[in-house]
């Protein structure tokens, strides 16, 4: 039963948060897509991106997500 759970838990995934140049400006692991259109979903989390633009190798296609699938980030 417990091999199931781990089966149908739902996967994190890695987004990275850009600034208007579209530079890293922090990393994620999140189990919804962020809402805002500053994000771009990634292979892994690598901080070495950050400040920099992200490579091309590590964005993944975007997924359609819902308003009620998003996570709402709020900045303090």
């Amino acid at each position: 039963m417990f091999g199931l759970s781990l089966l149908l838990r739902r996967q994190r995934q890695y987004y990275a948060q850009l600034d208007q140049r579209g530079r890293c400006v922090a990393l994620w692991e999140l189990k919804r897509a962020p809402a805002g259109d500053n994000w771009a979903r990634v292979t892994e989390i690598n901080f070495r991106w950050i400040g920099a633009p992200l490579p091309r190798h590590a964005l993944l296609p975007a997924q359609t997500v819902t308003s009620s699938q998003r996570w709402p980030l709020q900045h303090i």
